[in-house]
């Protein structure tokens, strides 16, 4: 956009992208301003517009100034995992580039090469990891566009580390009674993590006057906390009602009665803060889970509850997801139906008469 100053009778050109001004310059000729101009435009098309006043500030520079801005705005814990997947999958070579040199091809060959020797789950963090880095350097117009919003996800190869695979019967009742041989505390712990379906960051903040027996036994979860964190709010951010189930109210009252309300329910033996890395080895967890991760006692409860009849809707309330939706995507192949087990049932006595 072109302007004629009256009072210096100088010509100004402006340069605006998604309606934000994003750089200006004054010229004595309009031919000047007119090529200027032109250059500008040009070079947002191409991609390689960049900000006078930025230079060639570095891919580098962006990621020191992007971790140190939102330090103490957002959880810690979001910060560690952004500067953990910036620090050890952006390669030297390329954050020694300026930012605003970056193409989508580029990082589209990052993540594909990523995506060789990691899960697609990992893959995806990271993406998310440069996608936020990015719109920083965008808002503060070290770069015209994000490169990462067009630089899609492969597909990877396969493998999945959130796969659901729930404990059979007969796994959770041979690891829980090896664990309790080694320790009969923590065997408990691994227990009522099946019979909630709580995070571990959940069971890991949970207060003995979470605990009610009206209008039935049950936990009010209310936070959660991750080991070397401050506890934050649940990861949908609501509070929930669980109920207790099975061995899991006698579990409680064994380690809440007598207690103060707002101590912590579930401590290790010496009355310290529970540590994940030090429960599982505790309990011999590689050796005695059968291959499972503790985060398949959440995936037990929940299909345990499903294909017991619970609701979707119930059992989205249970597990503190954002949406029913998510639950459905997650569990619905476990769901059994009315109409599977009327047609098993036919099956079956159709194949009794014929026999």
């Amino acid at each position: 956009m072109l302007k004629k100053d009256d009072k210096s009778n100088k010509w100004r050109a402006r340069i605006y992208f998604k309606g934000k001004q994003i750089s200006m310059a004054t010229f004595d000729r309009k031919e000047d301003a007119q090529k200027w101009e032109g250059k500008q435009k040009l070079a947002l098309v191409t991609n390689d517009w960049q900000d006078d006043k930025a230079g060639n500030i570095t891919v580098a520079a962006v990621i020191l100034e992007f971790n140190e801005s939102r330090a103490g705005t957002i959880s810690a814990k979001t910060v560690d995992t952004d500067e953990a997947n910036l620090r050890l999958h952006i390669p030297e070579k390329l954050a020694r580039r300026p930012i605003r040199s970056v193409q989508s091809s580029e990082l589209l060959a990052l993540y594909s090469s990523l995506s060789k020797r990691r899960s697609h789950a990992t893959v995806k963090r990271i993406r998310d990891s440069t996608m936020s880095l990015f719109n920083y350097a965008v808002a503060m117009g070290y770069a015209p566009h994000n490169p990462v919003k067009t630089a899609r996800l492969p597909r990877g190869d396969g493998r999945v580390d959130k796969a659901v695979r729930p404990f059979t019967p007969d796994e959770f009742e041979s690891m829980l009674a090896a664990q309790r041989d080694m320790h009969p505390r923590y065997a408990d712990y691994v227990e009522f993590l099946r019979e909630t379906g709580l995070r571990w960051g959940e069971l890991v903040a949970l207060r003995v006057g979470d605990v009610v027996t009206e209008p039935f036994d049950a936990i009010i979860v209310r936070r959660s906390q991750s080991d070397g964190y401050a506890e934050k709010q649940t990861k949908s951010g609501r509070i929930r009602r669980v109920p207790l189930l099975g061995n899991a109210p006698a579990i409680a009252a064994r380690y809440g009665n007598g207690r103060k309300r707002n101590e912590r329910l579930f401590i290790t033996p010496t009355g310290a803060q529970l540590n994940n890395g030090n429960f599982k080895r505790a309990l011999d967890w590689a050796g005695t889970a059968h291959g499972h991760r503790e985060y398949d006692l959440r995936h037990t409860a929940a299909t345990s509850w499903l294909q017991n009849n619970v609701d979707i809707k119930t059992v989205s309330a249970w597990l503190g997801h954002a949406t029913t939706q998510l639950t459905l995507d997650t569990y619905g192949h476990h769901m059994g139906s009315d109409a599977d087990t009327a047609a098993i049932e036919r099956v079956r006595k159709a194949r009794e008469l014929g026999t």
